[in-house]
């Protein structure tokens, strides 16, 4: 098997990595660049971000990514463009992490990720996820970030409910890399081992300390980061999401596209998800519901704000929306068994 693979050039992971940053950007030879962030960060960050950046005499547009959609991309490319900037900084979660990547994928510029909290792995890999214009999921194999900057002062400070999210978006690579062995075993696909071995090692560190991450210490917090950088990394690697992506995740866009109106977050979707999923890989469901109990995620229907017979609905479709083989492949369903593995696992009364 070939493999060639882009791996972050510089990671700073320690308490006050902001002041970091001048550093990282003025050796790539950049002074003029484009913060790519929400309005609700900014507001929090900026004045901070502002004095450090002003002090060392480095030019900033500020771009508000309100959803992770093609128009942000294309707004902020527009800025990046007009303002002939050479490196885009991505400060948040989820969405503007996707934005800013995505974006400085387009215009071939730099990219440094600073991610404020970790509610899920996105921010190391080189994967973008958008929606298409039906609500379906687009995973974009793009760069990695040329840095990865976390100030585990500022992810300390993120909502636990963030956090936890995080947490379960980790604990999915249980089923992801499940799902990927099945794919290598059943449909001949290749998948290079180390990145499988690495999303695996992700999980594992988030199990194992589960009660360090539930007192979210600093330690915690670390090792919740350093589990990321992991799944970021076997992204790379594996030159797609496929080690870090499995029915889990085909649950959670399920959610997305026939649950719209529900409020639950990404990872909190994906760790019911991995529930459900690990017990028709015949694996240890109980360890991840207990995991993700103790961190505060949902484990159950009503905690996701989703009714019963529309999660039946999502586990029965999950599989449509990807041409990705997984346990769902493999395995007939009907609404009587789904709702029998729902009760049994306490997704359902």
């Amino acid at each position: 098997m070939d493999i060639r693979a882009e791996l972050p050039g510089k990671i700073v992971v320690k308490p006050g990595a902001k002041d970091s940053l001048p550093e990282i950007i003025e050796s790539l030879g950049c002074t003029n660049i484009v913060v790519v962030t929400d309005r609700n960060l900014w507001s929090m960050l900026g004045r901070e971000l502002e004095n450090i950046f002003g002090g060392r005499g480095i030019a900033f547009s500020t771009v508000f990514a309100e959803s992770a959609d093609g128009n942000s991309v294309e707004a902020a490319k527009r800025t990046i463009e007009s303002s002939n900037a050479c490196l885009v900084l991505g400060v948040g979660g989820g969405r503007p992490i996707d934005v800013a990547k995505y974006a400085a994928f387009l215009s071939k510029r730099f990219f440094i990720s600073f991610p404020t909290a970790i509610s899920h792995d996105g921010f190391a890999s080189p994967i973008v996820a958008l929606k298409d214009p039906q609500g379906n999921p687009l995973s974009i194999f793009t760069r990695p970030p040329t840095a990865v900057v976390v100030d585990t002062d500022i992810v300390a400070q993120a909502p636990r409910r963030l956090l936890a999210s995080g947490v379960g978006d980790i604990i999915g690579k249980v089923t992801s890399v499940a799902d990927a062995r099945l794919a290598m075993r059943l449909a001949g696909e290749e998948i290079p081992e180390i990145s499988l071995v690495m999303a695996e090692s992700a999980a594992r560190i988030v199990l194992s300390e589960i009660d360090e991450l539930a007192r979210w210490s600093t330690r915690g917090i670390e090792l919740l980061v350093q589990a990321g950088l992991l799944a970021g990394m076997a992204m790379s690697i594996a030159g797609s999401s496929r080690p870090c992506s499995g029915s889990e995740h085909l649950f959670s866009h399920a959610l997305d596209k026939f649950v719209p109106e529900r409020k639950s977050l990404h990872g909190e979707q994906v760790g019911v998800g991995t529930i459900i999923m690990a017990y028709l890989h015949g694996l240890e469901w109980r360890e991840i519901r207990e995991a993700l109990l103790k961190v505060g995620a949902p484990t159950s229907a009503s905690e996701l704000g989703v009714p019963r017979e529309k999660l039946v609905e999502c586990v029965l479709r999950a599989g449509e929306l990807r041409k990705r083989f997984t346990i769902l492949d493999a395995v007939r369903l009907n609404e009587e068994l789904v709702l029998k593995i729902l009760r049994e696992t306490k997704i359902v009364d």
